[in-house]
């Protein structure tokens, strides 16, 4: 009796704490979606331990309730038929519950293997477009390469004879030409200067472009850089009824050191910019250095004309992709926005319909001490 007593201890104690644990974690299971399979199981196990929790109070207070034949007699039938009926209903609710569970597994382990298939054939997609991706972009490269050097060439075998053009109209302009001579002659000059400058936008924008321009510092004045630049620009301001109006702050007169070629570069393609897309009027300018310590000195451009107006979507292209603009300032501010980088600088523009455009080049430089 007492080993029958421990034995229902230990089956009433073990169930209940697989109860108790199965019940901690409800959560996980709704969530893995076995709970009516578990809940089969719980109820087997339920009844299980039922009879072994009814047949140890019988076990310890049967004897009190009830004489010795009675006790023999409940006992036999609790140990029998009881027993049998318990035992088969808590057999069944498990097996139905196991057996559910491993048809579950059984579809959880289908849809992992397709998974894991979907997943490798992602990944052997994304593979290959990775490969073809590397491989364009390569191929791009290469052809990228090959128009810079076709441009370049290009752009040499034109600047020969355009020069020789202006130099023989110049020539020809000190001889004795009437009225109607002169002027085919301004023509033609004309046509030639500007037919040259576009020649040296191409060759800019390729070698930018390509990545063949070099940063090469040295100590320079940002004051006289821009004093030159408005100098050669003046005549055609002029002629388009522009008027340079700069102000140069102290500081900016002193030397500085960075790349003198590419900042004179990147103030006179934005002087060239401004005169040819801006009405008559005035164009105002700001050159100032301000110095942060350490020897390093910003040098900061501020240009604001009135009735100059770029759209929004001509920066934003500018922006997102440099070397393949045309029209609307488009090379322009592509040539500037490179001059920019690679001085690690800034261009900023600010365009408006009714306020105008104000542009704002940041480049760092280091004091001349």
């Amino acid at each position: 009796m007492l080993s029958t007593a421990v034995q229902d201890v230990f089956v009433v104690l073990a169930l209940a704490l697989t109860l108790f644990v199965m019940a901690r974690n409800l959560r996980a299971i709704s969530f893995a979606g076995i709970s009516r399979e578990l809940g089969l199981i719980a109820v087997g196990m339920a009844i299980w331990g039922g009879y072994h929790l009814i047949h140890l109070v019988f076990l310890l207070v049967g004897p009190i309730l009830a004489d010795g034949g009675q006790t023999v007699q409940i006992g036999t039938v609790l140990e029998t038929w009881v027993r049998w009926a318990c035992e088969t209903v808590a057999t069944i609710f498990f097996l139905l519950g196991v057996v559910q569970l491993t048809w579950r597994f059984g579809r959880l382990m289908e849809s992992l293997e397709q998974s894991a298939s979907a997943l490798e054939h992602e990944v052997s997609v994304r593979t290959t477009l990775e490969s073809e991706l590397k491989t364009a972009a390569e191929t791009q490269r290469v052809a990228s390469q090959h128009e810079s050097d076709f441009l370049l060439g290009l752009s040499h075998e034109l600047r020969t004879p355009l020069n020789g053009i202006i130099g023989l109209g110049s020539l020809l302009g000190n001889t004795a030409l009437d009225p109607a001579q002169r002027k085919l002659l301004a023509t033609m000059e004309q046509s030639a200067q500007t037919m040259l400058a576009r020649v040296s936008v191409v060759t800019n924008l390729s070698q930018l472009k390509s990545d063949q321009v070099e940063v090469r510092n040295q100590a320079f004045s940002p004051a006289e850089i821009l004093k030159s630049v408005e100098a050669l620009f003046e005549p055609s301001a002029r002629d388009k009824g522009l008027v340079f109006a700069a102000e140069i702050t102290p500081a900016a007169t002193k030397q500085v050191i960075g790349d003198s070629r590419l900042t004179r570069q990147l103030f006179s393609t934005l002087a060239a910019l401004v005169i040819k897309h801006s009405p008559p009027g005035i164009l105002r300018g700001l050159l100032e250095v301000e110095e942060e310590g350490e020897g390093l000195a910003w040098v900061k451009f501020t240009a604001t004309v009135e009735q100059l107006y770029f759209p929004p979507e001509v920066i934003e292209r500018v922006r997102a992709e440099f070397a393949n603009m045309s029209g609307d300032g488009g090379v322009g501010l592509a040539i500037c926005w490179r001059l920019a980088t690679l001085m690690d600088g800034t261009l900023e523009i600010e365009s408006s319909a009714e306020a105008g455009t104000v542009i704002t080049v940041c480049l760092p430089m280091r004091r001349d001490v």
